[in-house]
């Protein structure tokens, strides 16, 4: 009798199927299409799932999970499962994250080229009959400059490549470590708007966040030279589409190169309009052999976690979590939003994070041998982690890959337990050390159940660490609380909180709660402000 059976809900190539196949533990069947009512009858006689996109885990779907452990998606997205309620049930959510990196490497490259020799236009053209070599004068890359913007797998595989094509590469990337980007021999810029100087070629490779929506828009277009290619096979919305769009029709902007939209399928479109605009209906992945890589590590990894073997590429933290005690699932979920305010607050490139855990509350070993995971952390090391990454990586970094995104960026982790600090007896302290400065947070969680700031580098604070923050750094001038006051609510921003702390040495910080995003425009009227040293939105 077997030991664990596998339902396959979407086609998978058939080198996946093998691996399973040769598992003697195994029994799988493949029902390629199935509807989500029948599927909801039979998914609990199942110990694993995997899909591709086809399939959508619902929470209704695994309302009654019966044997299932393990959800598999034989791809990068998992958009198509929900990810909270599987949690919640203990279910292991695994993807294949880097089985379509060359695929996605190598359409950048292709789309590249295609846009500076307009291979599509001449292609079409002769097809009808034509000869028209003049109208297809093209640009060449060797000696040009690419910039990259993210710097991590996919980007990273464009630079060796680009290389070879004569180019000059440099990127933009704020988490990436410069030695990183020396040993690619990549020039690493601290600013976006420097390197969108330099470049003749520029493309993405970040996901979309909310730093990164609108990232490209016609004030930085016009900050470029003549006759630039666009490349994006990365998201619809890192460069605004209407502004390429003018950008393509005035001649500012060469030729571009899209695989993604904002929506997709795109209607009504009008960068499909354009002659030097050319497009791919977001095939990034779709590859024989990408497919073949994303079937054979789903493979590999459900069987590994079906089996108790160390296993990567889970998505969610079923266990960790839900074990802890709820006094200490707090103390997680205040762990991940001090991550995420280092992550706003600081300057420069992570080089160590460092967490501290203070008081009794953490006396306990609570690491892998707790918890079948794949790394020695403590919880709320893998929170604080998780918590900072996801600033910039959103939906690719999670409880489970954390560690491995932050060792890839060379950043090391500490961690350390004592019994005492200041004048708390529980509390958790996140430090970051950058190239430019380092900046320690302490957290606690008061009786209320609440998780509380209480601590930024010297100044004591009471902040609940929910919802959208003016934060701001001044001179201790009076009027200047006042006036920050003053054009919020010009523009109609309401206050819902103030937390200030002030210093002998003159400074003061404050995080003022609010109910709207503030937006550039009024972070450039606060930091006008006679006495103003900072200020920032803080999204937690």
């Amino acid at each position: 009798m077997k030991n664990f059976t596998i339902l396959v809900t979407d086609h998978i190539a058939e080198e996946g199927l093998r691996i399973l196949a040769a598992d003697s533990d195994i029994e799988f069947d493949v029902k390629a299409g199935i509807k989500n009512d029948e599927l909801k009858t039979i998914i609990g006689n199942y110990d694993a799932i995997i899909t591709r996109s086809g399939t959508t885990i619902t929470a209704d779907l695994i309302e009654n999970p019966g044997r299932l452990k393990i959800i598999g998606r034989a791809g990068v997205g998992v958009d198509n499962i929900d990810i909270e309620t599987a949690s919640k049930k203990g279910l292991i959510v695994l993807n294949a994250p880097t089985g379509n990196t060359l695929a996605a490497t190598e359409l950048t490259l292709g789309i590249m080229l295609a846009a500076a020799r307009k291979i599509p236009l001449a292609n079409d053209s002769l097809k009808k009959g034509k000869w028209d070599r003049k109208k297809f004068l093209g640009i060449e890359l060797y000696n040009k400059t690419l910039g990259i913007i993210g710097l991590g797998r996919i980007g990273s595989n464009v630079a060796i490549r680009a290389k070879s094509f004569g180019m000059k590469v440099i990127a933009y990337d704020p988490y990436i470590k410069k030695s990183k980007a020396d040993s690619l021999g990549v020039t690493l810029y601290d600013s976006l708007d420097e390197l969108l100087g330099e470049v003749d070629v520029v493309t993405f490779h970040t996901p979309l966040t909310s730093k990164t929506k609108n990232m490209i828009t016609s004030e930085k277009i016009s900050l470029m030279k003549d006759n630039v290619i666009f490349v994006n096979c990365a998201r619809g919305g890192i460069v605004n589409e209407d502004d390429l769009y003018e950008a393509l029709r005035s001649g500012k902007v060469f030729a571009a190169g899209v695989d993604v939209f904002v929506e997709e399928p795109p209607e009504s479109n009008r960068l499909l309009e354009l002659e030097n605009a050319f497009a791919t209906p977001h095939i990034g992945a779709n590859t024989m052999e990408g497919q073949e890589a994303v079937s054979v590590i789903i493979a590999e990894q459900v069987l590994n976690a079906l089996h108790g073997r160390p296993y990567q590429h889970a998505v969610n933290i079923p266990f960790m979590k839900s074990q802890l005690p709820e006094h200490l699932q707090l103390y997680f979920n205040l762990a991940e939003k001090m991550g995420k305010l280092a992550a706003q607050t600081t300057r420069g490139r992570p080089e160590k994070i460092a967490i501290v855990m203070v008081g009794k509350n953490f006396e306990e070993d609570l690491c892998e041998r707790k918890f079948d995971v794949p790394f020695s952390y403590q919880p709320f090391t893998i929170a604080g982690i998780k918590g900072f990454l996801e600033v910039s990586l959103k939906e690719s970094v999670t409880h489970i890959n954390a560690p491995y995104f932050a060792k890839d960026r060379n950043i090391i982790v500490e961690e350390a337990k004592t019994d005492q600090f200041d004048k708390f007896n529980d509390l958790i302290i996140f430090t970051l050390k950058t190239d430019i400065e380092e900046i320690s947070i302490a957290g606690t969680v008061f009786p209320d159940k609440f998780g509380r700031i209480v601590l930024l580098d010297r100044f004591h604070l009471d902040v609940i660490p929910e919802g959208t923050f003016l934060h701001f750094r001044i001179f201790d001038r009076p009027g200047i609380i006042g006036k920050v006051g003053t054009i919020l609510g010009n523009h109609g921003i309401n206050i819902a909180g103030f937390s200030v702390s002030r210093q002998v040495s003159g400074e003061e910080v404050a995080f003022v709660s609010v109910d709207d995003p503030i937006g550039e425009k009024v972070l450039r009227e606060i930091l006008a402000i006679d006495g103003m040293i900072e200020a920032k939105e803080i999204s937690l």
